[in-house]
């Protein structure tokens, strides 16, 4: 039985790219201390240039709290040039990992300690093993479109991995798709689309909220056929994607027949994703949306999961206009697919353009098609072009994960309500050329938006293993941050709030501490301690001038904002000619009202 579903599929012909760029996206690596990620295939299958995501580094949010996540995509999003959409999930497990090597976990559990990969912390997982052997053994989706691609049997190969190529333990079928039809270990955090009419239709079928279908085999069926010597590799041992297939298949099992249950379930009973329109970004560019800052979206950490082992994902996907509906019409599916090798596919391009369908200019859609483009008669001239169109990537995802976080129950004394708001840092150490597709420095938001009562939670990390030769201030490889208040505005600007505001975007000097020296009202120990790394588990000794004897990791913990007003804040260490300008802002207003724009 063939499934046709609707899908959203990435179409792009080149590499499209996209990174998280706060919380620390990975891209793959590890703690790798070259500019390219050491294996591309450790985790999952980002699509992405070698020498994107930052080294690992672990942070933790509380509940209820808000997390900005940023990022940039190479293509266009939002606007004529392409459709696009956006998926942004997270995921907690006990045996979710960041790992201690490079390797990509085995395939084969004898080749991990005690046979038992899952528990070999030595490799990073996210998925885990026997979710990744279903995958391959279950049937792929075979009414979706795959145009002329050579196709295997299983979920783990689709037309943009028709060879069913491994990473980590990412199911390929359900990497490529969403909403995908099978349960995963993956919940809802947003969807942006450039078609909002979707949107109905994405929160009805996110597992957040609905049930999925699955084929209930007996316990330990896989694991059973394993130990019988079965190649599970092989396309010996099939597991059926879908009802009607499921309820007549027989396997043997124990020494007799017994039939498999189709069963609906695993649905996260919680809120449905969030749905909007896809931000606005450029092509050919990682970089500002047309407001100066990065795409991003704040993320209310949910308020009844309390885990230390959670990553997040964020995939796009792109799509050109040769397809009906930005790919979405029921009609692109198997039955467009060729016939044969070389064949072309049936999406109809030719009578975009005005041709018959059957046509001798070659508007057909196939791989790397030539066209007439110029229609001179009686000449012997040929002046055909050739489109550079690959099929396997005409329809394309990127992915970017982050290294694992934590989520944390909100201290004693902090009200449920009470709102609190993370305030980070992003980049590596670098100047601009040698981050790429990384950023330098900045805090992250770099403009924080709050009320007076509300809490901040100033905490960031880095690595001490970025290149040698990265250009930046202190002990090479080091990643340093610290806050602290600018200098006063020496030419304040009326009408736009200056008057209250305390530091200068335009000056390079931190505030002179004396008694009355402020920043959201903190006691002058803290701004110690986000001067120094001062606190529990840091120290005043050693070479702190550019805070090399410091650490990668630095935790304020939670501060109520008890002043309104805008405050101004720098790095003493990286705001220097690599990076410029490492300079953040928190507006604070009086509970209840707006904050004013300058």
């Amino acid at each position: 039985m063939r499934l046709v579903l609707l899908t959203l599929v990435a179409v792009v012909t080149v590499s499209g790219d996209v990174y998280l760029q706060g919380p620390r996206g990975s891209n793959n690596r590890l703690n790798g201390e070259n500019r390219d990620r050491a294996n591309a295939n450790r985790m999952f299958d980002s699509q992405n240039n070698n020498r994107g995501g930052y080294n690992a580094g672990n942070l933790y949010y509380y509940t209820g709290s808000t997390v900005q996540i940023e990022w940039t995509n190479q293509h266009s999003c939002g606007n004529v040039n392409n459709h696009c959409e956006l998926v942004i999930q997270y995921m907690c497990g006990d045996l979710v990992r960041d790992g201690t090597t490079t390797n990509t976990i085995p395939d084969n559990r004898w080749k991990c300690d005690r046979a038992d990969c899952d528990t070999d912390m030595e490799y990073g997982m996210h998925e885990d093993y026997w979710y990744y052997k279903e995958c391959r053994q279950r049937s792929r989706n075979k009414g979706l479109y795959t145009a002329d691609q050579n196709m295997k049997n299983g979920a783990y190969s689709t037309r943009q991995n028709n060879n069913g190529n491994r990473r980590g333990y990412e199911c390929p079928e359900e990497r490529d798709y969403y909403p995908y039809w099978h349960p995963t270990h993956w919940r809802d955090i947003v969807v942006f689309t450039n078609d909002v009419k979707r949107c109905d239709y994405y929160k009805q079928e996110s597992q957040n909220v609905k049930n999925k279908g699955y084929c209930k085999y007996p316990d330990n069926y896989l694991q059973f056929k394993e130990a019988q010597g079965h190649n599970l590799n092989d396309n010996n041992v099939r597991i059926m994607n879908n009802k009607e297939d499921c309820e007549n298949h027989w396997v043997e099992h124990g020494g007799e027949m017994v039939q498999p249950e189709w069963v609906e379930g695993g649905t996260w009973n919680m809120a449905p994703p969030e749905c909007l329109p896809s931000p606005w970004s450029r092509d050919n560019h990682h970089g500002n949306n047309m407001d100066g800052f990065m795409n991003n979206y704040n993320w209310t950490v949910p308020e009844d999961i309390l885990h230390k082992n959670c990553v997040l994902r964020l995939r796009y996907n792109i799509t050109a206009g040769e397809l009906p509906d930005g790919g979405f019409d029921p009609s692109i599916n198997h039955e467009l697919n060729a016939e044969a090798d070389d064949e072309p596919t049936g999406i109809d391009v030719a009578t975009m353009h005005g041709l018959d369908k059957e046509n001798d200019r070659g508007y057909y859609f196939q791989q790397d098609a030539v066209v007439k483009v110029f229609d001179i008669p009686d000449s012997n001239v040929q002046l055909d072009l050739e489109v550079t169109l690959n099929t396997n990537q005409f329809g394309r995802t990127f992915e970017d994960r982050t290294h694992v976080f934590e989520i944390r129950e909100r201290p004693p004394g902090v009200d449920k309500d009470a709102k609190i708001h993370n305030l980070n840092v992003r980049g590596k150490r670098g100047n601009i050329v040698q981050t790429y597709p990384g950023v330098e420095y900045d805090y992250q938001p770099n403009r924080l938006e709050i009320e007076q009562g509300d809490y901040v939670h100033i905490q960031w990390t880095g690595a001490d293993s970025n290149p040698a030769n990265n250009a930046g201030q202190g002990r090479a490889r080091t990643d340093r941050n610290n806050i602290v208040p600018l200098r006063k505005i020496t030419y304040p600007k009326e009408g736009a709030w200056e008057d209250e505001a305390h530091g200068c975007f335009a000056c390079n000097y931190p505030e002179l501490f004396t008694n009355s020296t402020n920043l959201l009202g903190m006691k002058r120990d803290d701004l110690m301690a986000l001067a120094y790394h001062s606190g529990a588990g840091s120290h005043y000794f050693g070479d702190i001038e550019e805070l090399d004897d410091t650490g990668t990791y630095f935790d304020l913990g939670l501060r109520m904002v008890k002043e309104a007003g805008i405050w101004r804040f720098f790095c003493t260490r990286n705001n220097n000619f690599t990076n410029r300008s490492q300079k953040g802002e928190v507006r604070a207003v009086p509970k209840g009202e707006k904050v004013k724009k300058a």
